[in-house]
């Protein structure tokens, strides 16, 4: 489950939640004083990437997935459309 940053309006405190991403965040109260006059905060997100070895430390440029320790990690599934998630 994702992290989501929020700002309340009321208490004026950001905050932020662990919740699904299918959750209605319209229904989002504060954690401080449970108003539901919040709103969504764009935030950013982290990666961490093993570092390089010796070798690959003088190449220019973006690691590979070759030089990732589980090479099968970048393997995603497709992504579904947003209409293929309705009932």
């Amino acid at each position: 489950m994702p992290l989501y940053e929020y700002y309340c309006e009321d208490c004026r405190k950001d905050f932020t939640l662990l919740q699904s991403a299918s959750v209605n965040k319209q229904e989002t109260v504060c954690s401080e004083c449970n108003s539901s006059n919040v709103h969504p905060q764009m935030s950013s997100f982290s990666s961490k990437i093993p570092p390089r070895t010796e070798s690959s430390a003088v190449k220019a440029g973006p690691v590979t997935a070759d030089e990732l320790p589980d090479k099968g990690v970048l393997n995603l599934p497709i992504p579904k459309h947003v209409s293929e998630y309705h009932d």
